[in-house]
């Protein structure tokens, strides 16, 4: 299962470079012209190119949650190395925008991998966020729902690009530029280190490139961003071992996130 959120940057001229880029299977296998569909064939070619065969049944686990962040990272990645062979020329006479909203969600059945994503230094990404807990329980008028937490657990992980709850503690705001990635429960947020990555978590950036596009949310009800810190220097493609001692930070501040909502002392 795939979704996109956002746009591809000056797509009418990144369509050819990216349909020749991709093995037979997934060129022929596009029905459409959308950006979305494309993306999609160019993540499934980023599979195959990792040697594994996105057609086949991976089995029991799934391809791995590491794979699936990987494949989609090197997505994201060649999006932007087909934008930057763009002719300058065309972003000049036509006034192209090259900037992309990339907020991606892919599953293999077994693990959730997302992004919230812009290929830009000084914008704001399309809005995600995150809710977990025990149970997802409708209370009063039919159609109002809450998140209880009994426990530290996460036996429910909502992704929304709104929050669906006005309770402010329920949802945690994905920083711009990381991947999310939900596995048996456990959720892993991860920067995306790359030109448009910025390690200060302070840093501010504008938010009207995603209002321009209806992308970014003010529903009441959405907590502030989680930013992840990770050492300089260690990037998303290195293998399980270094990522996990990188993660382990974040990991920590999500539980951190989980107490103080279920109320529970630190």
């Amino acid at each position: 299962m795939w979704m996109h959120n956002g746009n591809v940057g000056g797509w009418k001229y990144v369509k050819r470079r990216l349909a020749s880029s991709l093995a037979d299977q997934w060129f022929l296998g596009v029905q459409g012209g959308t950006d979305s569909e494309w993306a999609f064939a160019l993540f499934l070619d980023s599979i195959e190119r990792a040697g594994h065969d996105a057609n086949a049944d991976p089995g029991e686990g799934g391809f791995g949650h590491i794979v699936l962040r990987k494949a989609m990272l090197q997505t994201i990645s060649r999006i932007n190395a087909f934008i930057a062979e763009i002719p300058e020329q065309y972003c000049a006479n036509e006034d192209l925008d090259k900037r992309s909203l990339l907020n991606f969600a892919v599953t293999d059945g077994h693990s959730v991998v997302c992004t919230r994503y812009v290929s830009s230094t000084t914008d704001e990404a399309a809005s995600l966020y995150f809710s977990s807990g025990t149970n997802w329980k409708q209370e009063g008028h039919k159609g109002n729902y809450k998140m209880e937490r009994r426990d530290k657990g996460a036996d429910i992980v909502l992704v929304a690009s709104e929050p669906l709850t006005f309770e402010r503690d329920n949802w945690v705001t994905v920083p711009t530029n990381s991947t999310l990635t939900i596995h048996k429960q456990t959720v892993m947020i991860h920067p995306i280190i790359d030109e448009y990555y910025n390690h200060s978590p302070s840093y501010t950036r504008s938010s009207g490139f995603a209002v321009s596009k209806g992308l970014v949310s003010n529903a009441p009800g959405a907590s502030q961003a989680l930013m992840p810190r990770i050492s300089d220097g260690v990037t998303p493609s290195e293998d399980a071992a270094a990522e996990s001692s990188n993660v382990e930070t974040v990991n920590k501040r999500l539980e951190e996130v989980q107490r103080r909502v279920a109320g529970v002392e630190t």
